[in-house]
């Protein structure tokens, strides 16, 4: 049965990452051409961005991740929501049209505006990233380079100077 398969693919080392994949594009499918269905791929780019980053969001990050993660799965309920009302808005006879348009435009509006939030967020997480990597000297790498690099310059343009001397040094030979 389709509790069995789903419980032998959860039990494989990528299986919860596979089914949670089936079941976020089962779920844009379902909200496809419905005004929801845009706002829904927009929320799922900017999941999939922070999703990325999660697991160096740490310290004082840690708190918007988790509040990301509330607000991921609220804003998919308002999109299936928006998507279920629109739906009906279709089969609503005129007179009850008015009032369920109206609702619908609001409950659209609060979408929009909870997934333009969460990409601020993905945004300002990046940011938060990108500053807490940044270190405030060179990477010690690069800096041992240049060393090596102003080193390598000194030894050949003391050797172009002895050349130019007429002298040139040689090893001692025994």
């Amino acid at each position: 049965s389709r509790a069995r398969l789903v419980a032998a693919v959860e039990r494989l080392p990528i299986g919860s990452g596979v089914l949670a994949e089936v079941r976020r594009v089962r779920s844009r499918v379902a909200l496809r051409g419905t005004s929801a269905g845009q706002q829904w791929a927009r929320l799922d780019r900017a999941a999939l961005t922070l999703g990325g980053m999660a697991n160096r969001l740490t310290g004082l990050a840690e708190p918007a991740v988790l509040e990301a993660a509330a607000a991921d799965q609220s804003l998919r309920d308002l999109a299936a929501r928006v998507a279920s009302v629109e739906r009906a808005l279709r089969l609503a006879p005129t007179d009850a049209r008015a009032p369920l348009a109206e609702a619908h435009g609001v409950l659209t509006a609060q979408l929009e505006s909870g997934v333009a939030a969460y990409e601020r967020l993905v945004v300002a997480a990046a940011g938060y990233l990108a500053e807490d990597a940044r270190p405030e000297t060179a990477h010690p790498a690069a800096a041992r380079l240049t060393e090596a690099t102003d080193l390598l310059h000194g030894v050949a343009s003391a050797l172009a100077e002895l050349r130019a001397v007429g002298t040139p040094l040689r090893a001692p030979t025994r």
